[in-house]
Formats: structure tokens, sequence, C-alpha cells
């Protein structure tokens, strides 16, 4: 009998909003973590990978303690923002105070060559020079302070809208603008400089 019931509870978990399942992980159901897991964990994963911020280990470690503290702090939720806006602002706070602490990491080389396009040009010299690119876009862009990096990130890789990254990062909306119209600039001079070299 309780194998009929727990699939049950999975799909009313499943057809939850993200509100009801916060509100319930704020009373200490671990499920409902769980299923916010299930839902936005590999949204976080995938900017924090975008950010360049950390290694894979610590990639690991700074979702798993995204999730953790949306469960620490679910009781603080306003909704003001979506539920998901919300959980990445977590992510992003987590990520500064990883920065702050970790100053002298880097990422190797070999990140790009994972995350390189599935779909390589035909020729080698192409392929050649598109990986040279990627290089270079790669060297100026974890030379950008990481409050750059994360507007960019967010906005032009994410496709998130300007007013739910000011509410994300915990800032105002014009911030957000001119923090990616630098990022941008900053790229565009270092790909000219890098190019030059």
């Amino acid at each position: 009998m309780t194998d009929k019931v727990i699939p049950f509870r999975r799909l009313e978990r499943q057809g939850a909003s993200d509100e009801d399942l916060l509100s319930a992980s704020a009373a200490g159901d671990n499920r409902a973590v769980e299923e916010l897991f299930q839902r936005h964990g590999n949204r976080v994963h995938r900017i924090l990978v975008r950010l360049r911020c950390c290694d894979r280990k610590d990639l690991d470690d700074l979702v798993q303690n995204t999730f953790i503290e949306v469960q620490r702090s679910a009781h603080r939720f306003d909704g003001r923002a979506s539920v998901s806006t919300w959980i990445i602002g977590i992510a992003m706070n987590l990520v500064r105070h990883y920065v702050r602490g970790e100053r002298r990491r880097r990422l190797a080389m070999a990140a790009v060559a994972e995350e390189a396009p599935a779909a390589r040009p035909q020729e080698p010299d192409d392929w050649a020079a598109q990986r040279q690119l990627v290089g270079r876009l790669q060297v100026v862009f974890e030379s950008l302070p990481t409050e750059l990096r994360m507007a960019f990130t967010l906005c032009d890789i994410e496709g998130m809208r300007g007013v739910d990254v000011a509410r994300t990062l915990g800032l105002p909306e014009g911030t957000v603008w001119r923090r990616l119209h630098e990022a941008r600039l900053r790229l565009r001079a270092g790909l000219a400089e890098e190019a030059d070299r």
C-alpha cells in the first residue's frame, strides 16, 4: 500500500507551485527542498559554470549550499520576486562570499575545452581559430571584476530581464545596466587587445 502512496505524494509535489514548496521547506519539509532543487538546480549550476568563479569541486558545493540556504531562508521570502529569481539571488550572494575568500583561484583552460560547442567547424584552420577566440574570450572574461561578470552572465548569457537581475543582486536596475554596459565595453576592448598581441 505504501508503494502507491509515495508516488502520489511525489505527484502532488510536482504539481505544487514554487511558493508552496518554499513554504513547506520553511516548515522543515526536505522533500519540498528536493523538488525545488529538481526544478532550479540545473539553472543555478549553469549560471555558476558561466560565471567561472570556481573549480568543479567548489561548483558542486556552491550549488548544494545554495539550496541549503534556500531552506534556511525560506521563511524570509517576501514574494517581491519569483522564487526562481530569489534562488539565483542566494546563489549570487554565495558566489560573492566565495570570491572574497578565494581570490587567487582561477579556472584551468580545460574548462573552455569541455564547454566547446558540439558542432565544430569543418576545416582544421577554422576550428583552431575558433578555439583561439574562445581562449581569448575566457582570458578577458576572467579578468573582469566579479560584479561585471555577474551582470553579463545573468543578462546576456542567461537572458534574464534587467529588473529580475536587479532583484537577484539586490541592486537598482540602473546599476545593473551600467555594469552590463561596462562589461560589454571591457570584453570588446580586451578581445581587440588580445587579437593585437
